[in-house]
């Protein structure tokens, strides 16, 4: 056995090279040294089926292997290994050690039982000379085995814990959603890497120990919620509201008109857990489908339903806030006659340029729906006056300048406006598109592809 100072301790997990791995075991060699007088001590304790420490003082590391080899299996057969002069021992056990073992010449070997009384390993004592080794000294290494049982069990609930943890962690990097834990003082304890995807803008923020509150702010500030331009800190106290009194679902817009479902919950302690999940093809579809339920399929405006329904409601805002509404019908002349001579297919053709060419001419606020066939109705938030009329006669001079073909052939169209305004309090939007249909009744009968209004004044 290779000599070694009595004051150095080896300490491994058997069998898998690596030092320190529990440097407690590894004290308790050195104390074991010293309580007994012994130069040398060996600890060998099974805290799984796979998992077995061992360490040793006054030996060198390569002799930890030698010592579970030879004293082991002795202590299994005999309980407890005590013997004086090894050099005397008739059992060929013990006369192993001897050999094995040399210069090593008196023995106290003791199991470590755990609270189940099922034996996990043996604490040795080792000296170079003979002796007698007494109660005392047997009691106290019991004592110390005692105290490596209790150490292998704390070692083995916190290997059992780290297992579990990376095992959570593990699970938690794998959901498709991103994941937030919060403690009760509200600092991230944990997000998975598709939390940090999900608010890349500030992603590098998000690590443990960060407030809520604290990772509001920079996001807001990196540009992380469009939501929060122009209002900022109403924005945040809002969120931090929500966040720290949680309830129903809410939905929060990210750049790239990306769009998250937000679930969070308090937990027993006080934390709080959260689910991010993204929710923007699904926000996508429901737009798809409300535009495929408020728009004319084959224009592109706004149904006669829907028109009227946002008509009614802008009407009704600026009785309320003492804001003018101007509105004027659009009816394509002798469409008829188009549909005749070039057929259905290049009547639809023109309604789509037709009405491509006005949207493009109106506002972002301005209402266009097509109330049937050739008819359309626009709606003109705060305008007004002459103003309207400049608009009306824009929409007609861009109908009559258009350059429309069909099938080679060139197609040749006009409009006739008619426009009104809102008057009085009691207007309502069937009032008004009255009033307009009857100026545009006027375009029609003095010619058409003209502008005439009810009751507008300079």
């Amino acid at each position: 056995m290779t000599e070694k100072s009595g004051d150095e301790t080896v300490f491994d997990k058997a069998g898998c090279g690596v030092p320190d791995t529990y440097p407690a075991i590894g004290a308790v060699s050195r104390v074991a040294c010293a309580a007994l007088n012994v130069p040398r001590v060996f600890v060998s304790v099974s805290v799984s089926e796979d998992d077995v420490l061992q360490s040793c003082a006054g030996m060198s590391k390569g002799d930890v292997g030698a010592c579970a080899e030879l004293i082991v299996p002795e202590m299994i057969r005999a309980g407890i290994v005590k013997v004086g002069d090894l050099r005397t021992a008739k059992r060929p056990g013990l006369q192993k050690i001897a050999a094995g073992l040399n210069p090593v010449r008196a023995i106290l070997a003791v199991p470590v039982v755990n609270e189940h009384g099922e034996t996990i390993g043996v604490i040795a004592a080792l000296d170079t000379k003979r002796r007698r080794f007494t109660v005392s000294n047997r009691a106290t290494l019991s004592d110390i085995a005692a105290g490596v049982s209790g150490m292998a069990g704390l070692y083995h609930a916190a290997v059992r814990h780290l297992a579990a943890e990376a095992e959570l962690k593990d699970a938690m990097e794998a959901l498709p959603d991103g994941f937030v834990l919060y403690d009760k003082n509200d600092r991230l304890v944990h997000c998975n890497r598709r939390y940090r995807e999900i608010y890349k803008e500030s992603g590098n923020l998000r690590v443990p120990g960060v407030k809520f509150s604290d990772l509001i702010r920079q996001g807001v500030y990196a540009g992380q919620y469009p939501d929060a331009i122009g209002n900022e800190e109403e924005w945040i106290a809002q969120r931090i509201h929500e966040h720290q009194f949680p309830g129903k679902p809410i939905e929060q817009q990210l750049p790239g008109d990306r769009w998250l479902r937000i679930q969070e919950r308090r937990t027993n302690t006080g934390g709080l857990v959260g689910f991010r999940i993204d929710v923007t093809e699904l926000k996508r579809q429901e737009r798809e489908l409300s535009r495929l339920a408020w728009t004319d399929s084959l224009t592109g405006a706004l149904n006669r339903h829907r028109f009227l329904e946002l008509a009614e409601a802008e009407l009704a805002h600026s009785q309320r806030h003492f804001r003018n509404v101007s509105l004027l019908m659009l009816d394509l002349d002798n469409f008829k006659m188009i549909n005749d001579c070039h057929g259905h297919a290049a009547g639809d053709h023109v309604l789509r340029a037709t009405c491509k060419s006005w949207q493009d001419q109106l506002r972002g606020r301005d209402l266009i729906g097509r109330l049937g066939g050739e008819e359309f109705c626009v709606l003109l938030p705060e305008t007004r006056g002459s103003d309207v009329l400049v608009v009306a006669e824009r929409l007609r001079q861009v109908t009559e300048q258009q350059k429309l073909s069909y099938d080679g052939e060139p197609i040749r169209v006009s409009v006739s406006i008619g426009a009104a305004e809102y008057e009085t309090i009691a207007d309502t939007i069937t009032s008004v598109i009255k009033r307009a249909d009857q100026s545009l009744y006027k375009a029609k009968s003095l010619g058409r592809n003209r502008v005439e209004a009810s009751k507008i004044e300079g």
